[in-house]
């Protein structure tokens, strides 16, 4: 009988990544949690994880020897889980350029160098699947959280080529577009505000005051132990992944006016658009 196969997951510490981790335990696959500080993993560690410390922006080179250090445990990684990230908030305009670079090293550079240091495990065993975390607000426009959207937006560029790019290795890539759930991602390190504040900006500022308040974690609709074990459920099914899994009512119901908005614009603007071709 072979041995279950083993997840890799990143931001496991708190929240969705800490119920991701117990949902394939308990789905009975074998778990290597992770997280900047591995203490906070004690409790994964008791219910049969292995923990090790990682920082998804540390360099390309402590990537690459956390990866041979992580794969050395089960000999084998089969799915990597980038769910490590964090939402830089405050309008535009207040994200220094600092903290918005800040922002992109974790969300995308450490997504895509964390990636990258195990994909040539994956591809030699011609097998494996990444599941990326992005976010509603990649494609939904929230005022207060232009930075974090566009973090997110990127994931889901890199996460759709991925699975383009890596399908004649047998490697499959699906992006996770979760909505809002009951964790403390908002009042932990999960959301940092802007170190100065312009005054105006009513509507950004009101949005993300209530986001990192107790009511907005208190009211949040999503179930994060239910989206879990969904999303093991999706991502574990053999055979062809979907693209992007809208997760939460919330998602399913936000994404789909977004995308019929975009589609009724392309068609109104299709006279315009198309004739541009050099004439035969």
């Amino acid at each position: 009988m072979s041995s279950p196969q083993v997840f890799l997951m990143t931001g496991c510490s708190t929240g969705l990544g800490r119920e991701l981790a117990l949902a394939a335990l308990n789905s009975g696959f074998r778990v290597i949690a992770t997280a900047r500080r591995v203490e906070k993993l004690a409790g994964l560690e008791e219910r049969g994880a292995k923990a090790l410390a990682l920082d998804v922006t540390w360099s390309v080179s402590a990537l690459a020897a956390f990866a041979a250090e992580a794969i050395a445990l089960y000999g084998q990684v089969d799915y990597l889980v980038n769910n490590a990230g964090y939402g830089a908030g405050g309008a535009i305009e207040e994200v220094s350029a600092d903290e918005l670079l800040a922002q992109f090293n974790t969300n995308v550079f450490g997504l895509i160098n964390t990636t990258n240091a195990f994909l040539p495990h994956f591809r030699a065993r011609k097998s494996g699947t990444l599941v990326n975390f992005s976010s509603e607000a990649s494609c939904i426009a929230t005022p207060g959280a232009g930075a974090y959207g566009a973090s997110k937006a990127a994931v889901n560029a890199i996460s759709d080529t991925w699975a383009k790019e890596l399908a004649e290795y047998n490697i499959r890539s699906i992006c996770i577009l979760p909505s809002a759930f009951r964790t403390d991602f908002f009042n932990n390190a999960g959301s940092v505000l802007p170190a100065t504040r312009i005054e105006g900006y009513q509507v950004a500022h009101g949005v993300m005051d209530y986001m990192v308040s107790p009511q907005f974690t208190e009211n949040a609709p999503g179930d994060p132990v239910k989206a879990a074990e969904r999303i093991i459920k999706v991502v574990t099914k053999p055979g062809e992944l979907l693209t992007r899994f809208a997760m939460g009512d919330d998602a399913y119901k936000n994404l789909k006016g977004f995308y019929e908005e975009r589609i009724e614009e392309l068609e109104a603007q299709r006279e315009l658009t198309t004739g541009t071709n050099f004439d035969a």
